[in-house]
């Protein structure tokens, strides 16, 4: 009896040690398992490598002086990244203003995140060219030497273009590492030259508030 009684006391022991070692080695895999599904998830670079295309569509708002008052803008930029957060290139488009214009740019741009969503800032500066070989309508003001003064007075024109420059800052979002959506705002300022008589020249400067959405694609 009394062997029987020690064999029984020794099953039991050897069947609580096995025990014991099988429920730490199951919370032991739960624990790695939860380690593993709590590890933070890299998030994926979409700064586009090489060279890449912003075409965009955009209104050029806010200025009285033009009779219209919203003008189409369209450009196209190629650009070259110089690290995953700038980038530098050029373009041109073609904007209607009192005639149509041709816009030759540089432009250099930051962008502040490498994600699928991130905000940038851009610089673009340049010259307008003119198509048209003679201005739409232009008033120049002359002067009597006698009463009444000042007199309204319509010449033909023939728009030379000119310089422009236009900071700004937008968002982007890539649908996959190769295609993406932008919209950006920024400050328009162009100055269109105009010659009157072979002698002279006479200057026009727009300031505009220039809304844009486009596409970015690889």
């Amino acid at each position: 009896m009394k062997k029987h009684a020690i064999l029984l006391l020794s099953l039991l022991s050897l069947f609580n040690g096995a025990f014991a070692q099988d429920q730490t080695t199951r919370n032991t895999a739960n624990h790695d398992s939860l380690t593993l599904n709590q590890a933070p998830k890299t998030e994926m670079n979409y700064s586009l490598p090489g060279l890449y295309n912003v075409t965009t569509i955009g209104i050029l708002s806010g200025s009285s002086q033009n009779r219209q008052a919203a003008p189409f803008s369209f450009q196209s930029l190629l650009m070259y990244p110089l690290t995953s957060h700038m980038a530098l290139g050029g373009g041109l488009g073609v904007e209607f203003l009192e005639e149509t214009y041709i816009p030759i740019v540089a432009d250099f741009r930051y962008y502040l995140r490498t994600s699928r969503f991130s905000p940038f800032a851009f610089v673009q500066a340049g010259y307008s060219l003119s198509t048209s070989k003679k201005a739409n309508e232009y008033v120049i003001y002359d002067y009597y030497s006698y009463w009444p003064g000042y007199y309204p007075q319509y010449e033909d024109l023939k728009p030379l273009g000119g310089f422009l420059i236009n900071p700004g800052f937008g968002v982007k979002h890539m649908f996959n590492p190769d295609f993406g959506f932008e919209i950006s705002f920024s400050y328009r300022y162009q100055r269109l030259n105009y010659e009157y008589l072979p002698t002279n020249r006479i200057e026009a400067n727009y300031n505009r508030l220039n809304i844009r959405l486009g596409i970015l694609f690889h």
